[in-house]
């Protein structure tokens, strides 16, 4: 790891900022209990899987992988808020996480056992975040941090260097399904609940039909339906609907991971 250098146009990151690496905003709607598995025998074991691992005071680690839209990203999310909410450290990367936010061997190293390192959407990860993942792992392993990954396959055939491959093949890996409709109607009816309201079976039907698969996709939309049915203090209707992505096509499109700053 001493080897590894982040970009040159990253910027430079005070000691003593280094020392607060915890998560500033989380997203609190993303949590185990509204991971919806339907009857999905794979995601149940997955799940169940991640809050063994969460209950761990010793290294351990736990890889998901699945088609977008699976859950993997709600459930690291999760995971990070459940551990941080007992009190320990938890910290997720991304792809998008800055440069500036990335860990040294150090920060992990001066952590309590117990905490959790995250990281998602490996199969993206540039060449310099696989040497700085590589090197994190290991001091996940000598500060018995927990370490979980996802990404978009098996980890053998994942698009990293080998070494890398191999570390996130140690843990158990295991494969999350896509919601089907029966799970992806139930969570819209969840959200539009959350917000006072209730969806019409037609705009339910035609969410489920004209909308992108991807519950994380979903619910930003619904997040900015909701904002526009109370600025234009209008009913949530289908023409109301046609209205919003008309004005905001870019809700139609699949947004780049969030990151959690370190």
């Amino acid at each position: 790891m001493a080897s590894t250098r982040r970009p040159s146009s990253a910027t430079p990151v005070r000691p003593a900022a280094r020392q607060q690496i915890l998560p500033l905003d989380w997203e609190d709607d993303r949590s185990f209990e509204n991971f919806d598995i339907g009857g999905q025998t794979d995601n149940a074991l997955a799940l169940q899987a991640l809050q063994d691992l969460l209950q761990q005071r010793h290294h351990a680690a736990l890889y998901l992988w699945g088609d977008t839209g699976s859950g993997k990203s709600h459930l690291l999310w999760a995971a990070c808020h459940a551990v941080q909410k007992h009190g320990r450290w938890a910290l997720l990367l991304t792809p998008q996480t800055p440069a500036s936010a990335w860990p040294d061997v150090n920060d992990l190293l001066a952590q309590h056992p117990g905490g959790l390192l995250a990281v998602d959407d490996a199969q993206t990860l540039t060449d310099w975040q696989q040497d700085w993942v590589f090197g994190l792992y290991n001091a996940a392993r000598s500060a018995d941090l927990a370490f979980l990954a996802s990404g978009h396959a098996a980890p053998a055939a994942l698009p990293l260097r080998a070494d890398l491959r191999t570390r996130l093949g140690w843990g158990l890996a295991l494969r999350l399904t896509a919601p089907d409709d029966e799970v992806r109607a139930r969570v819209l009816q969840r959200l539009a609940h959350e917000r006072g309201y209730t969806l019409s079976p037609e705009l339910l039907h035609y969410m489920q039909t004209h909308l992108s698969r991807d519950l994380s996709q979903l619910a930003r939309l619904m997040a900015a339906f909701d904002r526009y049915a109370l600025a234009a203090q209008r009913p949530a209707t289908i023409p109301l609907l046609k209205s919003l992505l008309a004005e905001q096509p870019q809700l139609l499109r699949t947004a780049a991971p969030e990151s959690v700053p370190g």
